[in-house]
């Protein structure tokens, strides 16, 4: 756990990651991003518009066996809606993901060695057009439609199992909170393809300006991560 002043207001920032690179201050919503020893910020988060999670940054949860604590969180849009993903860290200093969708729940990790080469290849392959990274992010959804078309239903191998491509969409970060590990504006632009494996493994390819990135994971109903300290919703049982 490390602590600074908030460069715009000087109010106290925790980061309790320490892999943890950028936060968004709890009372001025300047965007901080940390460097090393010091810490800057680059400008202002605006208000997240609310939504009906019952999850916030400061509930717990339960994952095989572990404690885990929500310390940040990206809201996503694409063309049909929205989801949550929110940022963890669990009592042996695991760091992870539970992304949250129209009522549904996975819990995933960033598989550090990233894409294996068969699959990288894969996906190249779908990819190609003799566009340059930057161009395919300003694509139409057009162009990412005839994308999900021609992948849905292939296969990957990912980490020695099986997976079936389920989804793939143009996403946009709408805001952010709390703390990350990588820089998360708004307008930071995404391609995610999400995989399923044949017993509940869930698994996603998300392709940034910067870094290719596989979280790997599985889907978990609410009453198996155990939450508690979770915001009141009125009807919410």
């Amino acid at each position: 756990m490390k602590k600074f002043n908030c460069p715009s207001c000087g109010a106290e920032v925790i980061f309790q990651s320490n892999v943890s690179v950028y936060a968004v201050c709890a009372f001025c919503s300047s965007m901080i991003v940390r460097r090393d020893i010091a810490v800057e910020s680059i400008g202002t988060m605006a208000a997240l518009p609310e939504d009906m999670s019952p999850v916030q940054t400061g509930t717990e949860g339960s994952y095989q066996g572990a404690r885990f604590t929500v310390i940040g969180r990206m809201k996503i849009g694409w063309t049909d809606g929205v989801w949550n993903e929110w940022y963890t860290v669990n009592e042996n200093g695991g760091r992870g993901w539970l992304v949250e969708a129209q009522g549904f729940y996975a819990v995933c990790f960033e598989h550090e060695d990233g894409l294996p080469p068969e699959a990288k290849k894969t996906i190249d392959k779908f990819l190609q057009s003799g566009k340059t990274k930057d161009e395919n992010f300003n694509r139409k959804e057009s162009w990412v439609g005839n994308l999900r078309d021609e992948m849905l239903g292939s296969y990957l191998f990912l980490d020695r199992l099986k997976y079936k491509i389920a989804d793939v969409k143009s996403a946009v970060c709408i805001g952010s909170e709390g703390e990350l590990p990588f820089i998360a504006p708004k307008g930071r632009k995404t391609l995610t393809i999400d995989l399923l494996g044949h017993q509940g493994e869930f698994a996603s390819v998300e392709i940034a300006q910067d870094k290719t990135r596989l979280y790997l994971g599985r889907y978990l109903e609410w009453k198996e991560l155990r939450m508690q300290n979770t915001r009141p919703l009125e009807g919410w049982t």
